[in-house]
């Protein structure tokens, strides 16, 4: 199993998630990233960031865990990910980190005018939305006035790495080059502090360890789910020739079912 994962390691980017949780963890990337997405801000400086953060709406609720969660120097929040496979729930996803990521200035008993401002931000290995757009800002709108927009302090900001297009400002274009694996400008600022980052990860041995155990874990994970699924279609189809045979069903359309079946 080790040795499945190490070429996992070696060959991991940014658009892995926990090379991207590692790399983001430096306080002055992740803030030049923030001042990169949303540079009218003018953020000046940010929280430690916290990677891999759980915040639990209810006791009995889901439990949403943060990829890379901040607050900058007016109580903003800021969630940060990387979606790598499309699960079809964009949506819903950036909805239920919204709730999570405004619940805690609420808790402290602040009224609702100065609830401070929340960013959910994701990074998509895909086209989120399938419109083209090489990147989408979500706001609330009225549905019978489409143009007003419902300014409630959240939102959601989805980036499509992938997309060929340049329609982001040329420090921001840089960035979403080196995520993905695009030729960029080697004097970039960000571009040479992202290198190191991703260096200094590569060669932590504590990390690659931690990376490897959590490896292994999803592939054993992957590999139990399989079974299951293999056993339970084995199990299905035994009560199903079982059932055609108590009915007296022809053999031939026994064999059919089978077929729709395998």
């Amino acid at each position: 199993m080790a040795y499945h994962a190490l070429p996992k390691w070696e060959n991991a980017d940014l658009t892995d998630d926990y090379i991207f949780n590692r790399v983001m963890t430096d306080p002055d990337i992740c803030l030049e990233v923030l001042r990169r997405i949303l540079p009218h801000l003018h953020i000046k400086e940010i929280e430690f960031p916290n990677a891999q953060q759980e915040i639990t709406i209810a006791p009995d609720a889901h439990v949403v865990r943060f990829d890379i969660y901040t607050t900058d120097e007016n109580g903003n929040h800021y969630d940060v990910e990387m979606q790598v496979v499309d699960e079809h729930n964009i949506a819903k996803r950036t909805r239920y980190y919204q709730t999570a990521s405004t619940i805690e200035p609420y808790e402290k008993g602040n009224t609702y005018n100065h609830v401070d401002d929340s960013y959910v931000i994701f990074f998509c290995n895909f086209d989120p939305f399938g419109l083209g757009l090489q990147y989408y800002t979500l706001h609330k709108h009225i549905d019978n006035v489409p143009e007003e927009i419902v300014y409630d302090g959240q939102t959601d900001i989805l980036f499509n790495i992938t997309s060929p297009k340049h329609n982001v400002n040329p420090k921001m274009q840089t960035l979403l080059d080196v995520i993905a694996k695009r030729k960029v400008d080697e004097h970039d600022e960000l571009v040479v502090k992202l290198k190191k980052r991703i260096a200094y990860v590569k060669h932590n041995r504590k990390w690659r360890a931690e990376y490897m155990r959590l490896s292994i874990y999803e592939m054993d994970q992957q590999r139990r789910l399989e079974e299951a699924i293999k056993e339970g279609r084995e199990k299905g189809i035994k009560r199903l020739i079982s059932s055609l045979r108590d009915l007296d069903i022809d053999q031939d359309i026994i064999k059919q079912e089978l077929k729709k079946q395998i």
